[in-house]
């Protein structure tokens, strides 16, 4: 069944500023619901380097009905590449009818000017100004759109870890003894170590390689400063892997090159996601900064995408546009809090230093390599955490929330409506009675006065 089952009656213009996942994302789920969609993204094209991907099931429900992800692909389903999903939401949403510019870098955008014209303008680097009934901020947690038109304290410092992503040919590590059988195998390794750790799955039907390194800030190569990107790329040989065991320095020697970012956290987290206007909204990472590298973070956006898409598919009148906002970050907000947590306590877990608490993380673990018989308190608890996460439909979610309130308050809006309207219809039925009453009046004195008038 696809996504987005409900054509808007109201269809609207909107520019999206941010063309990846979380842009692209929301410009497809929003033109199949009728909207008109412009999505204005900086890079001039989508092959940038990068790294894998994963997928888990609550993103794979949603591509499965989007499209047939596993021709696409030509493999493994929930170990993706990067650029494979990028491109494959670029296709779906130019398919769809969304017009994408690459090459367009927004330094602003701003609120409507009043309330008789309150369509935000988008200011474009070259000068050129956009304007649409709505504006959404897709641009990730460096967004210029919250930056511009959110008053909050943007400033963000580096909690200390590094995330480093590559790619490895798989004919390179099928002639290494200690590599070939992980390229091989349906498996997601990860190595840990004191504050950093190295998991690596396969990708694009098993053709290629995917590593990635949580890393301290200050043994992640030379000049690791600066705000979060996935677009800076330095050397492999650049970080000084010698000290590790002979097997991972021949794997990372195999790495050509690495993508590079920083996890910061910010001294200020937004209140609402959406402007006082009510008409500019962040999305994505630009609402909600996640951890870098994170398990979640490609099907948070993702889903993001869905709930917005699917709450504006039943916009019949300007007035739903503040309410079907506030739904979306009331749908959305506690949830990425709580699976963004997940994220970063599986993320610290894999990096303990030496001691107590990670001697008790081995204990811990040391019962699930056993695949005879699992305890079943540990089984609870872990199936209890997967459906949490795992079985979210974001689809589900928009709509129950539309029909057990939206579709009801608007019906009792147009309810109020019709009954001004009958109560003006039946206020001008009595006027037009009581000046036929006084007309006759007039008639039959031959005279009116002032109050008769009236």
């Amino acid at each position: 069944m696809p996504t987005i089952q409900a054509t808007a009656s109201l269809q609207l213009d909107w520019i999206i500023v941010g063309g990846g996942l979380s842009g692209l994302a929301t410009a497809y789920v929003l033109r199949k619901a009728g909207h008109r969609v412009r999505v204005l993204e900086k890079l001039q094209k989508l092959d940038v380097p990068a790294a894998g991907l994963r997928v888990p099931p609550n993103l794979s429900k949603i591509f499965k009905d989007w499209i047939a992800v596993m021709k696409e692909t030509g493999g493994d389903f929930l170990m993706m590449h990067h650029e494979d999903v990028h491109k494959m939401l670029y296709r779906l949403a130019v398919e769809a009818g969304v017009t994408v510019e690459l090459g367009v870098e927004v330094v602003a955008v701003e609120a409507g000017q009043s309330d008789e014209s309150p369509e935000p303008r988008v200011v474009l680097a070259s000068g050129q100004v956009y304007t649409a009934d709505l504006v959404v901020g897709a641009d990730g947690p460096t967004s210029i759109v919250r930056q511009t038109a959110f008053d909050i304290d943007d400033t963000a410092e580096p909690v200390g870890v590094t995330v480093l992503g590559g790619i490895i040919p798989a004919d390179a590590m099928l002639k290494d003894p200690d590599w070939s059988s992980f390229v091989l195998a349906d498996e997601w390794p990860i190595f840990m170590g004191p504050r950093r750790s190295l998991c690596c799955h396969p990708v694009r039907a098993k053709k290629e390689f995917s590593v990635q390194l949580f890393w301290p800030n200050d043994e992640a190569g030379p000049d690791n400063v600066g705000p979060e990107s996935w677009y800076e790329v330095i050397p492999t040989t650049s970080i000084d892997f010698t000290p590790y065991a002979p097997s991972i320095q021949r794997l990372l020697a195999m790495v050509p090159f690495l993508t590079r970012t920083r996890f910061m956290k910010r001294a200020e987290e937004l209140e609402n996601w959406s402007d006082d206007s009510g008409r500019i909204v962040l999305i994505g990472e630009a609402a909600h900064p996640w951890f870098p590298g994170g398990s979640h973070i490609s099907s948070m956006v993702v889903e993001d995408a869905v709930v917005f898409g699917t709450l504006f598919s039943h916009l019949s009148d300007h007035s739903q546009i503040g309410s079907f906002l506030s739904a979306y970050q009331e749908l959305r907000e506690a949830r990425t809090k709580v699976v963004k947590q997940e994220d970063i306590t599986n993320a610290q877990l894999v990096m303990l230093p030496y001691g107590p608490d990670r001697d008790a993380r081995n204990a811990n673990m040391a019962p699930l390599s056993r695949t005879d018989d699992w305890d079943e308190g540990i089984l609870k608890r872990e199936l209890d955490v997967f459906a949490e996460i795992f079985c979210y439909e974001a689809e589900d979610a928009a709509e129950e929330w539309w029909v057990d309130w939206g579709r009801f308050s608007q019906r009792a809006k147009g309810q109020q409506q019709q009954s001004y309207q009958d109560d003006h219809a039946a206020d001008a039925g009595t006027h037009q009675q009581m000046g036929f009453m006084y007309g006759a009046v007039t008639s039959v004195t031959g005279h009116h006065s002032d109050d008769e008038e009236s």
